[in-house]
């Protein structure tokens, strides 16, 4: 009886590897399902703060979220360097080991309260996106980039099609690159 069960058990063993039981990957040069992202040119702030949030709850969407998160000129320097398509595939990785993607469905819900944005919070964009070039080592200033539409805006998320919470995050327009998000 012993020997049986060692067969049983063995042959259940072999079949689940030749059948690829297991957990697959996700392919990390697939483009996100369900977003029908192209680039961070969205036609206004709605559908930029959606589809980045979005982005930021799906597997692959690592090329959507570096779109909206960072200017132009990081990501060039990074293709550059031949760091951008890494950092991708890092992100995208990333995402099959995030918790919250394995507990439910999170999606962007409805925009609560939305206002334009002040003289001093461009300002602080500006800087920002200077700040974040000037991590690479790009030598740009806050006087290279122009804020054009910009949007101080909360939202509310959810999981599972049940309201979860909410949040605040600035949808500016930047130099001619299309919308960007700073979440809060």
């Amino acid at each position: 009886m012993k020997r049986f069960i060692t067969a049983v058990i063995a042959c259940v063993a072999a079949s689940t590897v030749l059948t690829g039981c297991g957990q697959k990957k996700a392919d990390l040069e697939k483009e996100p399902e369900g977003l029908n992202a192209e680039s961070q040119k969205s036609e206004n702030y709605e559908d930029a703060l959606k589809e980045c949030f979005n982005a930021s709850f799906s597997l692959n969407g690592g090329k959507v979220f570096y779109s909206y998160m960072y200017p132009d000129e990081y990501i060039e320097d990074m293709k550059s360097k031949n760091e951008y398509d890494e950092a991708v595939n890092q992100f995208n990785h990333n995402q099959e080991q995030r918790p919250d993607l394995t507990d439910g469905i999170y999606e962007f819900g409805t925009i609560t309260e939305s206002k334009e944005i002040t003289e001093k919070q461009r300002e602080a964009v500006k800087l920002y996106f200077a700040g974040k070039c000037d991590e690479r080592g790009l030598g740009l200033t806050k006087d290279d980039f122009t804020v054009g539409d910009g949007y101080e805006v909360s939202y509310t998320y959810t999981k599972d099609g049940k309201e979860e919470g909410s949040d605040l995050a600035l949808a500016v327009v930047i130099n001619d690159q299309g919308w960007k998000v700073i979440p809060s």
